[in-house]
């Protein structure tokens, strides 16, 4: 069995006792390599037509006219591979970015929004699930 599916399966072993979602983004990222690459496959794996995989400056007219500042799954890696990044705050953050700039660019082209939507979705689902997030009581965060 491949250490994707491995991991997708027995997520709770790792992290038995739950943690906040702010928790998680303060971990350094070099104690959870593996999660993040998990995490990246998850979106690989999701995005069939590799929408999200390479630099959409070099295939999509008129990209840099709306978005500043690219960001795309293999920039991620590479930023991974690098050790880039610090904390999963900054990998999360990225991450997050592909999808925000995806909605900024196709706000109108419904098809191209919504797969930004599902993969954003998708991420934060499986973020919880990887990190044994907690989910807050509605009475606890309506008191705050």
């Amino acid at each position: 069995m491949c250490t994707f599916c491995v991991l997708g399966a027995s997520q709770l072993w790792r992290y038995p006792k739950q943690m906040t979602y702010q928790e998680a983004l303060t971990c350094r990222i070099s104690d959870h390599l593996l999660e993040c690459q998990y995490l990246l496959l998850c979106l690989y794996k999701a995005d069939e037509d590799n929408i999200f995989v390479t630099d959409p400056c070099i295939n999509v007219r008129n990209y840099t006219s709306v978005i500043k500042t690219p960001m795309w799954l293999g920039r991620v890696v590479e930023k991974l591979q690098q050790n880039l990044y610090k904390t999963m705050q900054h990998f999360v953050s990225d991450v997050m970015f592909i999808f925000t700039n995806c909605a900024t660019f196709n706000r109108d082209n419904a098809e191209f929004r919504e797969m930004g939507e599902r993969l954003k979705d998708l991420f934060e689902r499986e973020f919880k699930s990887t990190f044994s997030i907690q989910l807050q009581h509605p009475a606890a965060s309506n008191s705050q």
